[in-house]
């Protein structure tokens, strides 16, 4: 089985993506999608395998990851992002999941993730996963079969994420599309990778007008006429958090609800 990590990553000299490549301890063929201004191609050895370095003058966490998964060309690919360090025997681990489950379009692997916010919604056992499995977590551990993907159109919103307005949710957005347009997607209780990121969110900067209009285009894709359901119900959990009244939350999200509805991605005005 030919797998290959996919990582993206900005701004990075040839030097440093070998680095990061040992950091990452990679053990298999990889490719790193470098947004550093240049369009070409590099490619380098590590330990018998082959490191291929894609780089390009476009911006956008979804491009990137769009990239990795036309360009990925192997039975199995998997995203980790450049601060995921990977574990000992990974490959046979991906290897004996896809022989369990021939049929797997997608399989998700466990992270441990130990710095902010840490995810503790991981699987016990290796089984079938739905939306509601995946929905807690980021990009990081998941594996999927390239082919499957490109044949059923299963790519990222490049409408979301970093740099754009609506600047987040895009993980979230991508995970439901793919249990929508595949019914062999699962779970492995396998620990892949463990993130050792600490510093600040590269996206989060406040609960502002910006992240609840976000939250209302979102949540119109994921819960269609029930978005307002699942946005009372976010602000319930977190409005300790969110220092701002309910109706104005209610008018910010309304607002990302249209720009779902009239395929509008810039800035709103608030009237």
């Amino acid at each position: 089985m030919h797998i290959k990590v996919l990582i993206p990553c900005v701004d990075k000299s040839l030097d440093q993506v070998k680095e990061l490549a040992s950091f990452l301890q990679i053990d298999s063929d990889a490719i790193f999608l470098d947004q550093n201004g240049q369009d070409s191609k590099q490619s380098f050895g590590l330990n018998g395998h082959t490191i291929e370095v894609i780089m390009t003058i476009k911006r956008g966490v979804s491009m990137a990851r769009n990239m990795l998964i036309k360009n990925a060309q192997c039975d199995v690919g998997l995203f980790i992002d450049d601060d995921c360090v990977l574990a000992p025997g990974y490959v046979a681990a991906i290897e004996k999941a896809y022989s369990e489950f021939p049929k797997a379009e997608a399989i998700r692997f466990n992270t441990i993730r130990t710095y902010w916010n840490p995810v503790n919604a991981h699987a016990t056992k290796d089984r079938k996963a739905k939306f509601s499995d995946l929905s807690s977590f980021g990009m990081w551990g998941l594996s999927f079969r390239p082919e499957a993907f490109l044949s059923k159109g299963i790519f990222f919103d490049e409408h979301l994420g970093m740099p754009n307005y609506l600047y987040n949710g895009e993980d979230s957005v991508f995970l439901f599309d793919l249990c929508k347009k595949s019914e062999e997607v699962y779970l492995s209780s396998f620990y892949i990778c463990e993130v050792k990121e600490t510093k600040k969110s590269t996206w989060f900067e406040q609960f502002d007008k910006r992240y609840f209009v976000t939250k209302g285009y979102v949540y119109t894709h994921l819960y269609g006429i029930n978005w307002p359901f699942a946005l009372a119900r976010m602000y319930l959990k977190y409005h300790k958090d969110y220092k701002m009244k309910y109706p104005l939350v209610r008018k910010y999200a309304a607002l990302g609800h249209a720009m779902y509805k009239e395929h509008f991605y810039e800035e709103p005005k608030d009237d």
